[in-house]
């Protein structure tokens, strides 16, 4: 079967050729029949399990509909070829090619397919370069703004935020954050809005900015979260004021926030684990100077 298919898809590919070489009675090249024959023979190569050549066959199929200027066939073949890249474990040109696509998308007039492609591109390249799926997503979230799709801006722009979290990048996650408030004002839902201000919450206290935190739940937490959840962020900032290790991991431990987004059910639980409870039969009064500093040092993280 395979090798039928891998025959059949250079015959195809033979076919491309002939539609392409010019004569003296023919002077333009027919690139779409050209393209269509390149398309059939990368759909052969991928049946028969050659995703190398139904990708270099599906860029040819690209470049031909170019050619003709149909944006959306070139495009939706680009589409197809970050897929075979997927399969052959090769994802060096996923983000060049994404880009390029979404711009043919846009162009068409696509911008669904091309917000979509740039979605599934950075779930592609998440594991092996973030950088380039944070980059892939803000373009996603910026094309489904600007096209009245602003619920999905949101869920793009939530997305970045999460992955910038798991890198540590918290400034970057903050202003993501904080974006997806700004599009609630231009329109956008305010469901699950609570759970974004208690995140937002959070990350202000992985900064080490209780006053910060302090001013999310004022602003957005008495706006968007539920009364349950406003006492317990009111609890934290009380648990913080009064350097309540016991509370502050009580707090943090909840079943609220652990069935948060990983990410942010992680942030949560390494935030508690600063907070060391001390036994209270290991309190004494040691009049050791270096071990009476220790115990009384609190520095914003031991009690």
């Amino acid at each position: 079967m395979s090798k039928d298919k891998i025959q059949e898809a250079k015959e195809c590919m033979d076919k491309a050729a002939k539609y392409l070489k010019l004569s003296l009675l023919k002077w333009v090249p027919d690139y779409d029949s050209a393209a269509d024959e390149y398309m059939k023979a990368a759909t052969c190569f991928r049946v028969g399990k050659s995703y190398k050549e139904s990708k270099e066959c599906l860029m040819k199929a690209s470049e031909n509909y170019l050619q003709n200027g149909s944006l959306f066939h070139a495009a939706k073949c680009m589409d197809q070829a970050i897929i075979m890249a997927k399969e052959i474990g090769d994802t060096s040109d996923v983000f060049k090619l994404a880009m390029k696509a979404s711009h043919y998308y846009q162009q068409h007039g696509s911008s669904g397919s091309a917000s979509l492609l740039l979605n599934k591109a950075a779930d592609i390249l998440q594991p092996s370069d973030p950088d380039s799926a944070v980059k892939l997503l803000k373009e996603a979230s910026n094309i489904s703004g600007t096209e009245d799709s602003i619920g999905q801006a949101m869920e793009y722009t939530h997305k970045v935020a999460r992955l910038l979290v798991k890198l540590n990048r918290y400034e970057e996650a903050e202003n993501e954050l904080k974006r997806q408030f700004d599009l609630v004002t231009e329109g956008g839902p305010t469901s699950n809005m609570g759970r974004v201000a208690v995140e937002l919450f959070l990350l202000q206290l992985a900064k080490d900015d209780y006053v910060a935190a302090k001013k999310v739940l004022q602003e957005y937490g008495m706006q968007y979260c539920e009364q349950a959840e406003i006492y317990m962020l009111d609890s934290i900032i009380n648990a913080y004021s009064d350097h309540d290790c016991a509370q502050i991991k009580k707090m943090l431990n909840s079943p609220f926030i652990k069935h948060m987004d990983v990410e942010f059910a992680v942030l949560a639980k390494n935030l508690a684990d600063k907070w060391i409870v001390e036994p209270k039969e290991q309190v004494t009064n040691i009049e050791n100077e270096e071990t009476e500093a220790a115990s009384t040092d609190f520095g914003g993280k031991l009690c």
